[in-house]
């Protein structure tokens, strides 16, 4: 395992906030397959999460806006944006994401993770887009790049 120096990591690291504004969206476990459907002929970035007992969709609003009326009494909320965190942080590294996630904190925001093979995802409010990347610049980031 390789823990991780929070300075060093910082530094290797570059946020990259998509310009999309998404939607998470609860669907029912009966409309599974319509979500994996929807999901798998969405354009760019979209994510399912199936815990059986819930199905969670994350989708650009403008897709959900589209497919909505396919699901019956969905749970949503909306104006979230996704910072892509750009790194070459191995998955043995120790404290990784809480390393991230504890300078968001330390300031009082929230933030979801999605983790992917190759590269993790912050899941934020648009109100607190610039607020997320000032604090992960000053902790010693990249200045952020672009989706």
């Amino acid at each position: 395992m390789l823990p991780v120096d929070g300075q060093s990591f910082f530094s290797r690291i570059r946020p990259v906030p998509r310009p999309e504004h998404f939607a998470m969206v609860a669907v029912r476990p009966s409309e599974r397959e319509m979500a994996f459907r929807i999901a798998g002929s969405a354009p760019g970035f979209c994510a399912v999460l199936d815990v059986g007992a819930e199905i969670t969709l994350l989708l650009p609003q403008e897709r959900w806006a589209q497919v909505a009326p396919v699901f019956l009494d969905p749970a949503v909320q909306v104006d979230f944006r996704v910072v892509t965190l750009d790194s070459d942080v191995e998955l043995e590294a120790v404290g990784y994401i809480s390393t991230v996630t504890g300078a968001l904190a330390r300031a009082g925001l929230a933030v979801a993770v999605m983790s992917g093979f190759s590269c993790d995802h912050l899941l934020v409010r648009e109100r607190d887009l610039h607020q997320c990347l000032d604090i992960l610049q000053k902790a010693g980031a990249a200045a952020p790049g672009r989706a």
